[in-house]
């Protein structure tokens, strides 16, 4: 097909393979993105990811912040745009920008939709223990992720999948669902689907304090936590006053035999094993306040952790 025209709205890692992918068959006038934000201890400003793939392929790059719709829009109106692409922007547009290409916008979103609406497809599915998930491609409308479906693709979600090894492979797939989709939109060889209301659930943002594991639940549910929240917000517990992170878990059968939270058993050179409401946690990699990231059992060696203790608490 004639290599359409575009505007690109996009701003985390999850973004960049569908910008790369557009870039390689289509004219992609304008790329915006969220400001560059403190990161890192240092706090220093860092530029999103998007807007480092876009300076390295040598697109038109602007930043926007709420309150700014007014200039967007007159930027994107000049821009004669067949269609607006948006991934992971960080911003709900209104109907009026939504307008400013010929065939409206189109969205990549990480779940199979109706299912997992919002902020949060990726972590939530796994925190309900989803066993498989996807991506969606769709029209955006008014509301919030309730646009009528292009396509769609089903991915299986591993039991050892994190937040962040989940989220790489969705947006791969994201990236060649979309040139497909868009490609079949505009020359109307795909027709959008509404989306069934049945099915719909949503994905709230993620809060800090959803981190703390709470032992009296069932094992499963508390590695699906640690797989959900991995490096933001992060699973965590209390070891007398102090906080204990946990990055790596895996769940256990069996009747704990002691109260939520004791450590079962702490081995030097294995594994570590918490009692829960139900079955038993394997704790693998945990890390104390201002320490490096370890084993659990360094610090069994390290007589920090040792049977009997209570963890929670």
């Amino acid at each position: 097909m004639k290599p359409a025209r575009l505007a690109f709205m996009g701003s985390p890692e999850f973004a960049v393979p569908s910008l790369r992918s557009l870039a390689a068959r289509h004219t992609v006038a304008l790329v915006v993105t969220q400001p560059d934000r403190p990161a890192g201890r240092g706090r220093r400003l860092e530029p999103t990811a998007i807007r480092g793939a876009a300076a390295e392929l040598g697109l038109e790059v602007c930043t926007y912040e709420r309150g700014q719709r007014r200039d967007l829009e007159a930027r994107l109106a000049s821009l004669s745009l067949d269609l607006l692409v948006v991934v992971a922007f960080g911003h709900i547009l209104k109907p009026s920008t939504l307008a400013l290409a010929t065939r409206g916008a189109v969205n990549v979103h990480a779940s199979l939709l109706p299912r997992w609406r919002g902020v949060a497809p990726i972590e939530r599915a796994i925190l309900a223990g989803d066993t498989a998930t996807g991506v969606s491609i769709m029209l955006l409308d008014a509301g919030i992720d309730t646009g009528p479906v292009l396509a769609q693709v089903r991915e299986p979600i591993d039991a050892l999948d994190t937040r962040v090894s989940l989220a790489g492979r969705l947006a791969t797939l994201g990236a060649a669902a979309l040139v497909a989709a868009v490609e079949g939109y505009l020359e109307e060889r795909l027709a959008p689907v509404p989306q069934d209301e049945a099915g719909a659930c949503y994905a709230p943002r993620l809060e800090k304090r959803e981190g703390e594991l709470d032992w009296g639940r069932d094992a499963l549910s508390l590695s699906n936590q640690v797989r959900g929240l991995y490096a933001w917000p992060g699973a965590f517990t209390f070891f007398g006053t102090e906080v204990l992170k946990v990055h790596r878990a895996a769940a256990g059968a069996g009747a704990p035999g002691a109260a939520p939270g004791t450590i079962l058993a702490a081995d030097p050179r294995g594994e570590v094993w918490v009692a829960c409401g139900t079955g038993r946690l394997a704790l693998a990699e945990v890390q104390l306040a201002g320490k490096p990231r370890v084993e659990a059992a360094a610090l069994v060696r390290g007589r920090v952790l040792r049977a009997g203790m209570r963890l929670g608490i």
